[in-house]
């Protein structure tokens, strides 16, 4: 599997499973890659959200979306945009956009604690933490194994890796 900054994970298991929402009929059947995890602890710390007015009425997908956790399971586009229902609601200002799913209520976007010290941080809903349990019989990924390269290969690589980290900018630069 490749991610941000072309990384690449290898993963050799997946596991099926059965995603049903808490708040509505609506469910699926996922064929899901196993990792060891999918990103760092998101939020990275506490969000303070008494002043974001959240109305009390809304069934919100995490409950806990403010307090730093695991992500459970990291849902493709496809999936995504099936899930998304026609309710949204937007506050003026440095404050998240609340958007209604198929699993509940999703608080996505800017945050006035991530703005206030100039970082900006991807929120992801993530379940509770049953998904996580029901999965980790599973969960076995195996170390990526290092490649080894040819003398013929380190012997090209060597000159490239001394030219910095583009060396096509570098030799194009060399023919004036």
């Amino acid at each position: 599997m490749q991610g941000t900054s072309n990384v690449n994970t290898a993963t050799h298991h997946s596991a099926s499973i059965h995603l049903r929402s808490r708040h509505t009929d609506w469910h699926t059947t996922l064929d899901c890659a196993i990792l060891s995890n999918i990103t760092g602890t998101t939020p990275p710390s506490k969000l303070d959200t008494s002043s974001w007015k959240i109305p009390k009425n809304l069934k919100l997908a995490d409950e806990q979306f403010n307090q730093p956790g695991g992500i459970d399971l990291l849902i493709g586009a496809d999936l995504f945009y099936e899930m998304l229902q026609s309710g949204r609601r937007i506050r003026p200002g440095n404050y998240p956009v609340l958007q209604e799913t198929a699993l509940g209520w999703t608080v996505c976007g800017r945050t006035p604690a991530a703005t206030q010290n100039g970082s900006q941080y991807t929120h992801l809903s993530r379940e509770n933490n049953s998904l996580k349990s029901n999965l980790n019989h599973f969960w076995e990924v195996e170390a990526v194994e290092q490649s080894t390269m040819t003398a013929e290969q380190q012997a090209f690589e060597k000159p490239l890796n001394k030219m910095g980290p583009n060396p096509i900018d570098t030799l194009s630069s060399h023919k004036n």
